[in-house]
């Protein structure tokens, strides 16, 4: 949303599709009027040694705030994600 800033160009940088990062856009811009824009850098990870243990291997996702982390496994309830996830904003 950077002024100047070129959505083909932006979603060719991070591997994405225009249209992808277009839909995000939208979206962005249709919750800024009920909650603040932020967003929060993603850091990928290589594949995780086996030394680890299994529960952490597993997670396909894992989200680091203020020192505690979520671990998200394979299959989980979208819903149950969204309440884990709100809580958390709302402690801030």
């Amino acid at each position: 949303m950077a002024p100047g800033a070129v959505v083909s160009e932006v979603a060719r940088r991070n591997g994405m599709s225009p249209q992808h990062l277009f839909t995000w856009r939208r979206q962005a811009k249709r919750e800024a009027d009920n909650h603040p824009l932020a967003f929060t850098p993603v850091v990928v990870s290589p594949d995780t040694p086996q030394s680890t243990p299994a529960a952490c291997r597993e997670a396909v996702i894992e989200i680091a705030v203020e020192g505690a982390v979520i671990r998200v496994p394979r299959g989980v309830d979208g819903a149950t994600l969204a309440v884990v996830l709100q809580t958390l904003k709302s402690l801030r």
